[in-house]
């Protein structure tokens, strides 16, 4: 009885403890339009720390991608053309194992022009991802207001920032 009594306080305590103190991290299920994104903290590829905070104030493209995905690949066109006109914030969350080793290069020889941070599979499920491509479309609240599972085109994206208030 005594062991019955020790582990239920152990356990009590544990949940108690572990519920004080600071944000608790977001349920991948809780990734859906109206609901504001995870808090993530990532490096871009030019060395600099992208982070939820960092991208407040400012309407976001966020898009889940890997170099080795061919649907990724015919998203990128549009995404650099988005990222040039309009006043959308385009980010490219790449989810190669080998990081910066991959990416870097790619994003050289594909003219990427947006930023692009190296993520990696857990914060992807963080975000509620299960496959790539994978975009969201952040009001400047961070609220998400759309959701895109495999391939959008620039033209879907512009709409959508046209909706909230930043078309290009």
């Amino acid at each position: 009885m005594r062991v019955l009594i020790s582990i239920s306080f152990i356990c009590l305590s544990v949940i108690i403890l572990s519920s004080c103190g600071g944000a608790q991290a977001m349920k991948p299920e809780e990734v859906v339009i109206g609901n504001t994104i995870p808090d993530f903290s990532l490096k871009a590829l030019d060395g600099k720390v992208v982070d939820k905070a960092s991208l407040k104030g400012e309407v976001v493209v966020l898009n889940f991608w890997a170099s080795w995905c061919g649907p990724c690949l015919s998203e990128i066109p549009g995404l650099k053309e988005l990222a040039d006109k309009s006043q959308a914030k385009v980010v490219g969350i790449a989810l190669d194992e080998s990081g910066l080793e991959t990416i870097k290069p790619f994003v050289e020889t594909h003219g990427i022009n947006y930023t692009v941070l190296v993520g990696s599979q857990d914060l992807f499920e963080q975000f509620n991802g299960v496959g790539i491509p994978y975009t969201l479309v952040l009001d400047r609240s961070q609220r998400i207001v759309k959701v895109y599972r495999g391939p959008v085109s620039r033209e879907s994206l512009e709409e959508d920032l046209k909706a909230i208030g930043q078309g290009a």
